[in-house]
């Protein structure tokens, strides 16, 4: 009972990064259509982020999402004004294959400036509650209060203000959006930025559970993908339960089942998510409508 128990816990923690991880890759898909491929080199950056505010100014990770979230908005604008916006009217697979290209570029030029060399950041909530039987991490506690602030914030920001309303309008009704004044290409750009910021931000959030490297973002992106199909595009609660559910599935796994270790709980995602694609391929919480292609 006390390993079960136990077990869940860390499924929970685990689920907490993954919610805050997969936003930016729900919203992305779920307003502008686009699936990007480079979503965990995002993440990877936010992590290297953290790295190397802690080796040059003793920065904590809490404390470094300040600067490393409006560094990867401008980052994420640029991206969208210069490459994304250009192949936006054009069919999907152009996209995936700039954004597929974008996540290579990312990771090596990454790893020609730092090497290979996995990095290490040291957060300053570390160690354990002691709850009798069962353990709770500190810093894992820590993401998750942290990823349910960051989606009641967007949720009031996407429901209440007014550039909020207009990602909306601009996910479901393009041409309607248009006819009311809404300037598509500046939504778009807005998004894209918030999005990348997000997601960099996650990636200083977990820095301090997991080692750092150039190519840690491929499995990210992967998950990205079965938790965003799984809880529907551009879906706030559902991409918290698909975090949550993805999280405590692999950490169950793993702990029960004999002699596969991590491994199962990988393929574990990938069997979710062709369930989820039969039997309902708008996922959990439906969401955000994507972008019809032109």
């Amino acid at each position: 009972m006390n390993q079960l128990l136990q077990a869940l816990i860390n499924g929970v923690m685990l689920g907490g990064f993954y919610a805050i991880m997969v936003l930016g890759f729900s919203i992305i898909w779920g307003v502008m259509g686009v699936i990007n491929l480079a979503h965990g080199e995002i993440v990877m950056m936010g992590a290297y982020g953290a790295w190397i505010l802690q080796e040059n100014l003793g920065m904590d990770p809490i404390f470094s999402v300040v600067i490393i979230f409006p560094v990867m908005m401008v980052f994420g604008y640029v991206v969208q004004r210069v490459l994304i916006n250009r192949v936006i009217e054009r069919p999907h697979m152009i996209a995936l294959l700039v954004t597929f290209g974008l996540s290579i570029v990312i990771s090596n030029v990454v790893k020609l400036r730092y090497s290979g060399t996995p990095r290490s950041v040291e957060g300053s909530m570390r160690g354990y509650w002691d709850l009798g039987s069962v353990t709770v991490p500190k810093t894992k506690t820590a993401i998750l209060v942290a990823a349910l602030i960051v989606m009641f914030v967007l949720h009031l920001f996407l429901k209440h203000s007014r550039l909020g309303k207009s990602i909306r309008a601009a996910s479901q009704n393009r041409e309607a959006a248009r006819i009311v004044g809404i300037e598509i290409g500046r939504v778009y750009a807005i998004t894209f930025a918030i999005a990348i910021g997000l997601t960099a931000l996650a990636g200083a959030m977990i820095a301090p559970t997991q080692a750092v490297y150039p190519f840690m973002g491929g499995p990210l992106t992967l998950r990205a993908f079965t938790i965003t199909a799984l809880s529907g595009l551009g879906s706030i609660p559902g991409a918290l339960f698909g975090g949550l559910a993805v999280g405590v599935i692999e950490v169950m796994l793993a702990t029960f089942v004999p002699r596969v270790g991590t491994n199962v709980g990988i393929v574990s995602s990938f069997v979710l998510l062709v369930i989820v694609l039969v039997v309902r391929p708008q996922g959990l919480f439906g969401g955000l409508k994507p972008r019809s292609p032109q």
